[in-house]
């Protein structure tokens, strides 16, 4: 069976909850995982009229299945990174960052939306053209990487694909899935062959 991990935190976005969901609809083993095995407190932000920057509200909680030290990285056929906070503290933990940088060094499919991209980033990822929320594009050009303006389409480079954030979920599975299924070795072209 194809695996998957996502790497979250607490102020995850909802791409978080639709990358679980979609996993599950394409019958992909998925993994999410944290700092710690816990509850895991996820957002969404509302555009408030007056506010230069959307509200953070409570959106509904998402289960982590392990903690990043009890996970085996080369278990793994593909790796999603949502967006939301976790991404900008998660950088920080040097457990996350190795289980990210498996996954670049090996050259096994990833992909990051919003805020997901810092992670690569943080991971050692430069020279590489990559998309996400706005507010990230400072730490993209000063971590050695290309922010292309995009909106509705995913930046592709290899085996990383990025996308800007909401409403474009469908994007970021839809290229993930794209590069899992072109991988050999994997489940899913055993299944079809």
């Amino acid at each position: 069976m194809t695996k998957v991990l996502i790497i979250t935190g607490d102020g995850a976005g909802p791409e978080a909850e639709y990358g679980l969901f979609r996993m599950r609809e394409e019958y992909i083993g998925v993994t999410v995982v944290g700092p710690t095995k816990k509850t895991l407190f996820t957002v969404f932000h509302q555009q408030e009229p007056g506010w230069d920057q959307g509200i953070e509200r409570p959106w509904y909680p998402l289960r982590a299945d392990a903690a990043f030290d009890e996970i085996d990285a080369s278990d793994y056929d593909g790796l999603l990174l949502p967006g939301g906070r976790a991404p900008v503290y998660l950088r920080n933990n040097p457990s996350c960052m190795a289980l990210v940088r498996h996954f670049v060094e090996a050259g096994k499919p990833v992909a990051a939306i919003c805020r997901g991209p810092i992670l690569l980033v943080s991971a050692g990822v430069v020279d590489v053209p990559m998309t996400g929320h706005p507010l990230i594009r400072p730490r993209v050009e000063m971590g050695g990487c290309k922010f292309v303006e995009t909106r509705d389409e995913a930046v592709r480079h290899g085996q990383l694909v990025t996308v800007s954030g909401q409403p474009f979920q469908h994007v970021w599975v839809r290229e993930f899935l794209n590069l899992l299924r072109s991988q050999p070795g994997t489940a899913e072209q055993r299944r079809r062959a």
